[in-house]
């Protein structure tokens, strides 16, 4: 899975499985963390986050 996101920084959208929630995540190559950030209406609820890994409830948007 960690291989679907790109080590330049380019964000790619993954969905969370269980709500379906669409996500841009992007590598930071320099901290080596995956920030994970809510789109569409969201923003209102969730809040931007950082993570060592891609948690395992993520998954490639499209796949639904």
């Amino acid at each position: 899975m960690n291989n679907i996101v790109p080590n330049s920084g380019k964000a790619v959208t993954l969905r969370h499985k269980r709500t379906g929630a669409p996500w841009d995540v992007s590598f930071d190559y320099v901290r080596s963390v995956y920030r994970f950030e809510p789109t569409g209406n969201l923003r209102a609820i969730k809040a931007p986050f950082e993570s060592p890994g891609i948690p395992p409830e993520f998954e490639p948007a499209g796949t639904h």
